[in-house]
């Protein structure tokens, strides 16, 4: 018996031909011309290559997965350091902590937000909170933010300005480790998610916004492991709708949806986004958007029945339930559970005060409490569209890629440093916002490349994870552009700007693999096919990249596999020259710019050499 890959021997192969001469076999052969063959079914395989996913066998290497927790571990050590080396400094309320920081502490202690008596801000850096009343505070956000900041009071007591500034960073430091494994996730690179984690560890908005007591980078973390698990849905969900549909025919319907853990998980997280600042909201809608979007487009890969209604409307349904019910029932629940619970919380009786007042009450077919949160978030609703009092680090939207106004947390001037040595006669102590220049003025290019090279011309589903974070982190606040809003708002999005950047980057050195079942990856099988690239021959070139000798030999640069996830083969010089170039820009910038992000005390002059701009000032 031989096997399929064996050719017959003399006596097999003289009874094929005798076989295939037969009468039996020509009427056979007429009939097959005659009518065409009936579709066979579909191989799972098949099935999943369509919705770009790997064969059902592929596990990545052991190496490969050890390496990127490894990248994972370092760039989350990076993080530790420049977010909790001298946290405690300085030793006083900055910015807006003199709300959130006090705020926090009123949640422990009277379990609502609650009125501090005049002088409370230079008491509570003493340790004295003494100020603290039982009035109810009018406050604009929801309370997780806060209740998350003071945890770090109640572990480190609330006298401790480390304390007051934990959680953030505890915050920041996991940021960068979840942008880690999601680029590792998008990438199967441990080289490019290294990388991420890095440059992320080491920008000057991720870090500043890291080190002091205020909500946005909670956003940052909630909003990133949001996308790590819109991902780690649309693997799932493509996975299951493989295997459903496996040993069907073509136009088969579509079939029933599934729970969808990592999809609840999705709603999970976005409703604590929420339950931190309401702009978590506008995530959530182009999350949901891009999921619906995803869905139907994975029943037309399968070419699925009524694909297109199905997706919309049955698909699009459950969608919604998953993400939109979800998150609601965790913002209610986490964000304002406890202002539920306790009666002396600020508008908690409105409707029973109306009900006496007037006889009556809107919206009476609510029961009171949800009433009362009812109209407590119009009251919000109306201060944050109405907030346009002037400050002196405001800033529009469209400058913040490119960092055009940073915020400015901590100023310590002349008479404040009087007798502080600094190797100068003029010292001063200055935190500002500004971002690592190299990293955000490469990833305005790098915007621009995903949006054209990856996600128009190549299709590429993973360049729309981190647009979506800019679709629903940053365009938003062009609504608002006439309110005051800062630009230290962008933390919220940073590990996005980050990513853009790496798969650009990704891109242009090799590093980034083609989605299996697309355009590319076909014309890299036909090219190997075919022996234009491979071992020992260089990765074709444009005519612009070989006018400049790009391409003009194979890269002798040996890489291991188990770090860059490619064959040596696949990598580019020039794309590795640029991520090294950006790399130690970038770690120049941090180094230079250390003592401006964390208030230390430094020459005027030195400051003032560092305020590149005068819009910096």
């Amino acid at each position: 018996m031989t096997s399929p890959c064996t050719p017959p021997d003399d006596a097999d192969e003289s009874h094929a031909l005798d076989a295939a001469s037969s009468p039996a076999v020509d009427d056979s052969r007429k009939a097959a011309d005659a009518e065409p063959a009936a579709p066979a079914p579909r191989r799972e395989d098949a099935l999943r290559t369509a919705l770009g996913l790997d064969p059902r066998e592929y596990v990545a290497p052991k190496a490969l997965r050890i390496n990127g927790w490894i990248a994972t571990a370092v760039a989350g050590i990076i993080a530790a350091l420049t977010r909790l080396v001298g946290l405690a400094h300085p030793h006083q309320l900055m910015f807006d902590e003199i709300y959130y920081v006090k705020e926090g502490y009123a949640l422990w202690h009277n379990g609502y937000e609650s009125v501090w008596a005049d002088g409370a801000d230079e008491l509570f850096a003493q340790g004295d909170f003494s100020a603290l009343t039982t009035d109810p505070s009018y406050v604009v956000h929801p309370q997780l933010g806060k209740w998350l900041i003071g945890l770090g009071m109640q572990i480190f007591g609330a006298e401790s300005s480390f304390g007051w500034r934990f959680m953030p960073a505890v915050a920041g430091i996991l940021t960068v480790m979840v942008l880690a494994r999601l680029t590792l996730r998008l990438t199967r690179s441990p080289l490019l998610a290294g990388l991420a984690g890095v440059l992320l560890a080491i920008d000057g908005v991720a870090i500043t916004e890291s080190r002091i007591g205020l909500l946005d980078g909670f956003i940052g973390l909630f909003a990133t492991l949001t996308l790590y698990c819109l991902v780690r849905d649309r693997e799932w969900s493509r996975a299951r709708l493989a295997a459903d549909l496996a040993g069907t025919l073509p136009d088969a319907r579509a079939p029933k949806a599934h729970l969808r853990p990592w999809l609840l998980a999705t709603g999970i997280v976005l409703g604590l986004t929420c339950s931190v600042k309401w702009s978590g909201a506008y995530l959530l809608a182009a999350v949901g958007i891009l999921v619906v979007v995803w869905d139907t487009l994975a029943l037309r890969r399968v070419r699925a029945r009524a694909w297109f209604l199905e997706g919309i409307v049955a698909r699009g349904v459950g969608d919604f339930i998953r993400l939109v019910p979800v998150a609601f029932v965790i913002y209610v629940g986490i964000g304002w559970g406890p202002w539920l619970l306790h009666n002396a919380a600020y508008n908690h009786g409105w409707a029973a005060a109306q009900r006496a007042e007037h006889g009556f009450v809107e919206r009476s077919w609510l029961p009171d409490s949800l009433n009362d949160l009812f109209e407590y978030h119009l009251s919000m609703y109306n201060f944050h569209v109405g907030l346009d009092s002037e400050h002196p680090y405001m800033s529009k939207p469209i400058g913040w890629l490119l960092q055009l106004r940073p915020t400015s947390f901590y100023w310590q001037g002349d008479q404040d440093m009087a007798g502080a040595d600094c190797g100068s006669d003029r010292c001063i102590q200055a935190i500002t916002s500004i971002g690592n220049i190299p990293i955000w003025w490469a990833a305005v290019v790098a915007l621009i490349f995903v949006i054209v090279a990856l996600a128009i011309r190549n299709r590429d589903w993973r360049a729309w994870v981190p647009l979506i974070g800019y679709v629903g982190l940053y365009l938003p606040w062009f609504i608002y552009r006439d309110r005051t809003i800062f630009t230290f708002y962008t933390v919220a999005f940073v590990p996005c700007v980050v990513l853009v950047l790496v798969l650009a980057l990704g891109s242009v050195t090799g590093l980034l693999r083609p989605v299996p079942g697309s355009a590319e990856a076909s014309r890299e099988a036909n090219w190997l096919d075919a022996g234009r690239i491979g071992p020992g021959r260089a990765w074709p070139r444009g005519m612009v990249a070989t006018y400049f000798g790009f391409g003009v030999r194979p890269l002798r640069l040996h890489l291991p596999e188990d770090w860059t996830g490619v064959p040596s083969w696949r990598l580019r010089g020039e794309g590795l020259a640029l991520i090294a170039v950006i790399l130690v820009a970038a770690v120049a910038f941090a180094v230079l710019w250390w003592p401006i992000w964390t208030g230390q005390t430094v020459p005027y002059i030195f400051w003032h050499w560092h305020m590149w701009l005068s819009s910096w000032v």
